[in-house]
């Protein structure tokens, strides 16, 4: 029964993903972004193993002061950051690759002044578009360009239903008031919002019920609940990390439909291991996603589809209902797999 009850959930979480991903085709209204798609299929078929999100860092550059940063972390070059052709260059080639989605990440991407160039440009060659933002800079004049440009979804990151704690846990206040603007119009001009919070200890599940009614109230298109990653300034912050217990009250929460817990079961595994995902750092480093540091390579120096080709069928570690960097066991195979990659690199050289 158990077993039934697993594979009727992880059906109706499939089926429900399916219906959002085709919302945002729909309103797109892009026969270039349905090629695309065919030929993101076809290729899974001939070629194996082809990832279908690719998210560009565009800086490490931000306003806030986050608890809970993924990107404040030693030995990172700040001022890195690409010019706005190579950016282009990279979308060209994660299309070639099969790549259907991009996401702009940071940082706060919307410090770029290219951000809506790179949006149109990427919008142009048939890719779903979708930015990840604070909401500081979420401006009437700012989205009305970014619209026209063929912005296809805005995620604005919601730590706490109390306005007072979400800008101390930002270190920005007023932000969360911004924020809340911010989705306002972005309705207004029909971009679709999706709010992103984390399942914090003190949030489970009151905070996180209150989140969850405040994106009603703004109609937003979904609410995505992430489950807190020891990583960046938590690298080390393993008593924020969720209980077993914990985790399933989160994962009650979900609908399929508005609510999205990143990982919904227990047997779930991230996009990482389905290799459905790329992540490109400021720097030009290619890990699987923006939170494993796991470097398959540079796209300074390489192709991003021999960066893939060549990494992708060695990462083959397996974690099961939360982020690979929760489990102690992985991150030291993360560690290893990493130091004879170093270690390959100075023999080559």
């Amino acid at each position: 029964m158990k077993s039934f009850h697993s594979k009727t959930q992880k059906a109706k979480w499939t089926i429900n993903r399916l219906y959002r991903g085709l919302k945002l085709y729909y309103l797109n209204r892009s026969f270039k972004a349905w090629k695309l798609l065919l030929f993101h299929f076809l290729a899974r078929i001939f070629k194996g193993n082809v990832p279908d999100i690719i998210t560009i860092g565009l800086t490490y550059r931000c306003q806030c002061r986050c608890v809970q940063c993924s990107t404040n972390v030693p030995n990172l070059t700040k001022s890195a950051e690409f010019e706005t052709w190579q950016v282009k260059c990279i979308i060209d080639q994660a299309k070639r690759l099969g790549v259907v989605r991009v996401t702009f990440f940071g940082g706060e991407p919307l410090l770029r002044n290219d951000i809506v160039e790179l949006v149109q440009y990427a919008h142009n060659r048939g890719m779903i578009t979708r930015i990840n933002t604070n909401g500081l800079r979420l401006s009437r004049e700012l989205i009305s360009k970014l619209k026209d440009a063929g912005l296809n979804l805005c995620d604005v990151s919601i730590d706490d239903p109390d306005p007072d704690i979400h800008d101390k846990l930002r270190g920005v206040p007023g932000l969360y008031q911004k924020a809340i603007e911010g989705i306002k119009i972005l309705k207004e001009y029909k971009i679709l919002s999706q709010i992103v919070t984390y399942a914090a200890k003190k949030n489970v599940t009151t905070g996180l019920e209150e989140i969850i009614d405040l994106g009603r109230q703004l109609g937003v298109f979904a609410i995505s609940i992430v489950f807190p990653m020891a990583t960046g300034c938590w690298y080390k912050a393993t008593d924020v990390l969720l209980t077993e217990e914990e985790k399933k009250s989160v994962r009650a929460l979900g609908d399929s439909k508005f609510v999205h817990v990143e990982l919904p079961t227990h047997g779930s595994k991230c996009n990482v291991y389905k290799k459905r995902s790329l992540y490109i750092s400021p720097e030009g480093d290619v890990n699987p996603c923006p939170f494993i540091p796991y470097f398959m390579g540079n796209i300074k120096n390489c192709i991003l589809e021999e960066i893939w080709h060549r990494f992708s069928k060695k990462f083959t570690l397996s974690c099961a209902g939360d982020c690979p960097m929760n489990n102690l066991k992985i991150r030291e195979e993360l560690k290893s797999a990493m130091e004879s990659i170093e270690k390959n690199q100075k023999l080559n050289k």
